[in-house]
C-alpha cells in the first residue's frame, strides 16, 4: 500500500473506490472513509492522537495532487486523486443508474448551508432521500451532541456526510463509528459549501492541471495560513526520496 509521510491510502483509483464504497453500502458494513490531502498528513505527522484517529480509517484516499505527486517521487502507485467532493457523487451517481436508493445525513456548516445543500443532493438524484441535516456548531460531550447521535442513529442512513473540517469531522467519526448507526462515514470538508452554491468549485481547467487549492486560494485569500504548510510537505517528501536513495524510480510530474 503506497505510504506517504506514515499515511497509507488506498491504491483504488476512483471507480474502484466507488464499487468498493457501494459494496459497502449493499452489506451494511460500518465504514469510515478519511479523504486525506497534504494538510492532513502533515496533521497526522504533528499530532500523534490525529494520527491515530485516521489510521483507523476502512480506507484513506488521496485527496489533493500534492498527495499524487508525492506519491510518484517516492516511486509509489496512487493512480488518481480520489477528492471528497468527486467521490460523492461519483458513488452517488452509481447507485442511480443501478437503481439504488440512498439514505443520506448530512452533518455539518451552518444551518442554512446545510440545508441548501441537502435540497441540491435531492434535486440531483431521483434516489437520495435525506434522512436529516444538522449544524455543525456544537459542543463535544454536549447534550446537543448527544441529540444529533440519537438522531441519527434512528434514521440509520447509508452515508453520513460529515462536514465539520478536520479534524473535527474525522474524530467525530472515529468517536462514534460503532455507535451511530450509519453504514459509510465520510468526512467531507467544505463540500456543504459548493454543493449550496456558496462557494464555486474551481472551473475545470484549474481541477485537471492540479491547481484546484490555487483558485481556492484566489476565492479565498484567508486560506494562505493553511497552505503555507504546503511547501513544507514538498520538502519532507523530497527528503524521505532522498533518504531511499536508489529505491525509488524515476519519474515525471506531467505522466
Amino acid at each position: 500500500m503506497p505510504t506517504i509521510l506514515s499515511v497509507t491510502f488506498t491504491e483504488n483509483n476512483m471507480s474502484e473506490t466507488v464499487r468498493w464504497a457501494n459494496e459497502r453500502i449493499e452489506k451494511s458494513f460500518s465504514t469510515f472513509i478519511v479523504t486525506a490531502n497534504p494538510e492532513i498528513v502533515m496533521k497526522a505527522r504533528k499530532f500523534p492522537d490525529f494520527y491515530k484517529v485516521i489510521s483507523s480509517a476502512d480506507l484513506i484516499t488521496p485527496d489533493g495532487i500534492g498527495i499524487v505527486y508525492a506519491s510518484k517521487i517516492l516511486g509509489q502507485s496512487l493512480k488518481e486523486r480520489v477528492a471528497g467532493y468527486d467521490l460523492l457523487h461519483s458513488l452517488l451517481e452509481y447507485r442511480e443508474i443501478q437503481g439504488i436508493p440512498t439514505k443520506v445525513f448530512l452533518l455539518g456548516s451552518k444551518t442554512e448551508v446545510v440545508e441548501a445543500a441537502s435540497m441540491k443532493l435531492e434535486s440531483l438524484y431521483r434516489k437520495v432521500s435525506i434522512m436529516g441535516t444538522h449544524h455543525g456548531y456544537f459542543e463535544k460531550d454536549s447534550e446537543e451532541e448527544i441529540s444529533i447521535l440519537e438522531q441519527i442513529s434512528r434514521e440509520k442512513p447509508d452515508l453520513l456526510l460529515v462536514g465539520l473540517g478536520s479534524p473535527k469531522q474525522e474524530e467525530f467519526i472515529h468517536r462514534f463509528k460503532n455507535e451511530c448507526g450509519a453504514t459509510v462515514m465520510i468526512g467531507v470538508g467544505g463540500c456543504f459549501d459548493i454543493l449550496s452554491g456558496r462557494i464555486q468549485r474551481a472551473p475545470a481547467l484549474f481541477r485537471k492541471c492540479g491547481l484546484e487549492w490555487f483558485y481556492r486560494l484566489l476565492c479565498e485569500p484567508s486560506r494562505i495560513k493553511r497552505q503555507i504548510i504546503l511547501p513544507v510537505f514538498a520538502f519532507l517528501v523530497i527528503k524521505e526520496r532522498m533518504l531511499r536513495g536508489k529505491e525509488a524510480p524515476e519519474y515525471k510530474l506531467t505522466e
